[in-house]
């Protein structure tokens, strides 16, 4: 039993015993008040009629007939008149009749009192000796009534005191239960503060707990704080803020050899006679004018969804650009504000070109610069500002919708007919390995082609449809987990978008609920920055997948690692680290740090972590040595 059960019954318990004492403390008192009334009464009324029968020439028969008489008016149990001599003159004694109260409370309460004596006589001639107790249902009848009424005012002072009781224990059980969902809470590693009570005993508990988790934040941000540091010294080129060179070319090997990349073409940016502005000017404004265009090219980044950007090496710079951002729009815009930042330093060396190619599927690096290249060299005869797209290196003999309604008509399609739906299977290590997992993307065939997610996602987002195909994607998981229980994890995608929602969590939750079997081995996994700019949704459904021991995480995760301290009281389940921070581990010292200290505030407050990408052995045994709980990419699979 509760201890707030406890507390209520025992509390009622004291009041209806007291309530209960007091109304038969109260009865007791009334009953002999009407003891006593009642023998004033008898003794009262057999001085009256003795008194009446004396007058004048009475005998014995005038007191038999008035005392019969007087009998048979009902009031009276008892009328009993003996003569001097010690003879019954007349005894008159009432048959049973009703009490006017209930039987058990007759026998309960019982009414005794004293008979009325008065002495008859006539004249100085003594006649006999008058006894008369008067009829007590009438004070039965009162006393019950009485019962009756103090037992309602009493049982409606039960109610409002045990109402009272109610509201003062809930006054004090509810911070009671606020800190037991607290202690709940940094169970399931989501650290949470809650109100003060004004409880006194309360408020000392309350102020401790909220103390600890202080501490905890506090000791959390300043090392996530410690790391971030080492993460942009380690991938950030401190004169710009974009990315190094290496940081950037690791970011780029993984976009090409990952299907499922987000990126959708590579741009160069070329800021012709650096050298020139350096032994001109000095080397404090080319510093300034490097700095001024990696802010510019920061400003296309935050305005071009999912970019990013690095420098190569002097004026080079490069971006990555999303696949739902379209690059020669977005460049032009570029090349139109650079002459702002740079003719007020550089004056006439303001000449800048821009080259892109759209990335292609098994391309290689190489070749991709080259092509980037001659679009830079045929930019510079020219001798102007410009952005020029590189020729394919072949044509894509994919085909694909054209246009939304197309996409539209083609996913619409798709997803009315379950054969044109399906999961990839790619396997993933966890731990020792022992335990079957899988990433399980999905995958959309367009007549005897299957597309790759990022083929068709930003374009079923843009139109609306991403709830549509997470929800096939979460049936397809279901499907797949209940006809293989050999499975230890299956790992599917779903966009931020989606968990926003509070209707497709509605169903995401109802779906679980039907499959118990099932939501212990599933894996959901949201992009890191979409999950961050829906925080609020991504913490209510950690709460409600807790129960249901469902794991929720995120994936390409460590470009905003500053900002994991949002993450503090979210409750993750795991987090799978961005390949561009894997590639090279085993030879890059300063991600090295970034990542060890990543792995261990992660383990903190609960959170697994995970590796993508990974290609080489070297690169794995430095993860298990960094303390990572596993990984994926080509050399798992």
């Amino acid at each position: 039993m509760s201890m707030y059960r406890q507390l209520w019954l025992s509390i009622f318990a004291s009041v209806l015993i007291a309530l209960g004492a007091s109304l038969f403390a109260s009865l007791l008192n009334a009953r002999a008040y009407v003891e006593a009334q009642l023998a004033m009464k008898n003794q009262d009324n057999a001085t009256t009629l003795a008194l009446a029968l004396s007058q004048g020439n009475s005998d014995r028969g005038s007191v038999v007939l008035a005392a019969t008489a007087l009998f048979n008016g009902g009031h009276y149990d008892l009328i009993h008149v003996i003569d001097p001599n010690g003879k019954s003159l007349v005894t008159k004694v009432a048959r049973h009749v009703d009490e006017g109260a209930p039987a058990w409370f007759v026998r309960l309460l019982p009414i005794r009192s004293l008979p009325g004596r008065a002495e008859i006589a006539s004249g100085w001639q003594p006649l006999g000796t008058l006894t008369l107790m008067s009829s007590s249902r009438f004070a039965y009848r009162a006393l019950w009534e009485t019962a009756l009424t103090m037992s309602a005012v009493m049982f409606f002072a039960g109610l409002l005191g045990g109402l009272l009781v109610s509201l003062v224990l809930r006054r004090i059980t509810q911070p009671m239960h606020a800190v037991v969902e607290q202690a709940r809470a940094i169970n399931d590693h989501r650290f949470i503060r809650i109100p003060v009570p004004g409880v006194p005993e309360m408020r000392e508990l309350a102020e401790a707990m909220n103390d600890t988790v202080n501490r905890l934040r506090i000791d959390f941000e300043e090392d996530a704080q410690r790391y971030e540091d080492l993460r942009q010294q380690a991938n950030f080129d401190p004169l710009t803020g974009l990315a190094n060179r290496a940081f950037f070319l690791a970011s780029l090997n993984s976009a090409l050899d990952d299907q499922d990349t987000p990126y959708g073409a590579l741009a160069i940016i070329r800021l012709r006679m650096l050298g020139r502005i350096n032994r001109s000017q000095g080397r404090e404004v080319a510093d300034q004018l490097l700095h001024q265009v990696g802010h510019a090219i920061a400003e296309l980044v935050a305005h071009c969804s999912g970019a990013f950007a690095g420098r190569l090496n002097g004026g080079d710079f490069a971006v990555l650009l999303g696949r739902d951002c379209d690059p020669a729009p977005r460049l032009n815009d570029l090349l139109q504000s650079l002459p702002n930042v740079v003719v007020p330093l550089a004056g006439g060396y303001s000449t800048t070109y821009i080259g892109y190619s759209p990335l292609s599927r098994g391309d290689d690096r190489a070749r991709l610069f080259a092509r980037i290249d001659a679009a830079l060299a045929a930019a510079d005869i020219g001798g102007v500002s410009i952005v020029r797209e590189a020729a394919p290196e072949a044509a894509d003999e994919t085909v694909a919708p054209i246009g939304t309604e197309q996409w539209r008509a083609s996913l619409h399609q798709a997803l009315a007919d379950p054969a044109s739906l399906s999961l990839a299977q790619y396997p993933l290590r966890v731990g020792d390995g022992h335990i079957a997992h899988r990433e399980c993307p999905l995958r959309l065939r367009l007549g005897d082609e299957w597309l790759t997610a990022t083929r068709f996602l930003p374009l079923a987002d843009r139109i609306g449809m991403a709830h549509e195909l997470d929800w096939a994607t979460l049936n397809l998981a279901i499907a797949e987990l209940e006809s293989d229980p050999h499975v230890g994890g299956l790992w599917i995608n779903l966009s931020a978008k989606s968990i926003a929602d509070p209707e497709f969590r509605r169903r995401l939750l109802n779906l679980l609920r039907e499959h118990p079997a099932c939501r212990k081995r599933l894996y959901l996994e949201i992009p890191e920055a979409g999950a961050l700019s829906r925080l609020a949704a991504l913490r209510e459904l950690s709460r409600d997948l807790k129960p249901l021991e469902c794991h929720l995480g995120l994936e390409h995760y460590g470009h905003h690692f500053n900002r994991i301290g949002q993450l503090y009281g979210v409750g993750l389940d795991f987090l799978k680290v961005d390949a561009s921070f894997i590639q090279g581990i085993d030879s890059n010292l300063g991600n090295q740090a970034f990542l060890a200290g990543l792995c261990e505030i992660a383990h903190r407050i609960g959170m697994q972590v995970f590796a993508e990408g990974v290609e080489r052995q070297e690169d794995l045994a430095r993860l298990n040595e960094l303390g990572f709980d596993g990984a994926s990419g080509l050399l798992v699979r």
